[in-house]
């Protein structure tokens, strides 16, 4: 087995690879495949070759490639995701992520985030092997189209589309309370900013019905936000749920969601400065 660099020749393959893994998984309940076919599988590949090209690692056995994975840099912070093995069981899956640690160590980054599904025991282990800690548990939950929730005065917070203008203010109250830096990601996915008393208190991110990431100093806040982002919502939303704040999930439920899922945020290095209400997104990796 040779780990290697991917190649742009790669994209094709690495996209099969991909969209059959996350398939396979979601056949037995363990996932939801993000993609209706492996052309967008690989161009979600694409995107993070041409990202980070040094985060995206492959396994080529016998001339074939047979796994692939990426890493990427947010600040001091590498998140993981995804990690695919044409066959399970094969220790092509550990062969890839031995070397995306290998990358991040080369990287100095201070941690290494990932998330995966709570339900697959061996992938668990395998990342508890390689020095990963469970930091938080996701819910994975959906809310069918229905009528929009009445919007209540929420304590003075004023919920305004984003604006460019934020983004500064923005990446200094992400970085304190997530650790990562990612003004790229934010600036790209933001759609709704909380402020009170003219500071932000939070923010959410939407594609679609996919919300997320998004957070918020607390519960109430956050509840705000999703229940606004829900006015435009012309499809099922989905959302990836942090449980670290008890009464999240409560608000949540009050706004139509159902839990359907669960999964586990690991950490290898320095813990997350804090862990808010917050909602993780959804393609498919923790940002």
């Amino acid at each position: 087995m040779n780990v290697r660099a991917v190649r742009k020749a790669d994209l094709e393959r690495a996209g099969e690879v991909l969209f059959e893994a996350m398939g396979r998984d979601a056949r037995v309940g363990l996932v939801t495949c993000p993609w209706s076919s492996p052309r967008e599988a690989q161009d979600l590949v694409a995107h993070y070759l041409a990202e980070e090209p040094d985060g995206a690692a492959c396994l080529e056995q016998n001339g074939r490639l047979m796994g692939v994975g990426f890493a990427r840099r947010r600040g001091e912070i590498v998140v993981l995701g995804p990690i695919a093995a044409a066959e399970p069981g094969k220790g092509i899956g550990s062969a890839i992520l031995s070397e995306l640690i290998s990358t991040a160590d080369g990287w100095g980054s201070a941690s290494i985030r990932l998330h995966l599904d709570a339900r697959n025991p061996s992938v668990l282990a395998l990342f508890a092997g390689k020095g990963f800690s469970v930091v938080d548990s996701a819910a994975r939950v959906e809310r069918p189209i229905a009528a929009p929730p009445r919007l209540d005065a929420a304590r003075g917070l004023e919920i305004t589309p984003f604006r460019p203008q934020d983004i500064g203010e923005l990446m200094v109250l992400d970085a304190r309370l997530t650790g990562l830096e990612r003004p790229g990601d934010i600036s790209q996915v933001v759609r709704l900013v909380a402020r009170r008393r003219g500071s932000i208190a939070g923010y959410l991110g939407a594609a679609g019905g996919l919300l997320g990431p998004a957070l918020a100093l607390d519960v109430a806040d956050l509840g705000a936000l999703v229940a606004r982002a829900l006015v435009d919502c012309k499809e099922t939303a989905v959302a990836r749920m942090s449980m670290a704040a008890p009464t999240l999930p409560l608000a949540l439920l009050a706004l139509g969601f159902r839990m359907v899922g669960l999964g586990l945020v690991m950490s290898r290095g320095v813990m997350p400065p804090a862990r808010p209400p917050q909602l993780y997104c959804m393609f498919p990796e923790v940002l």
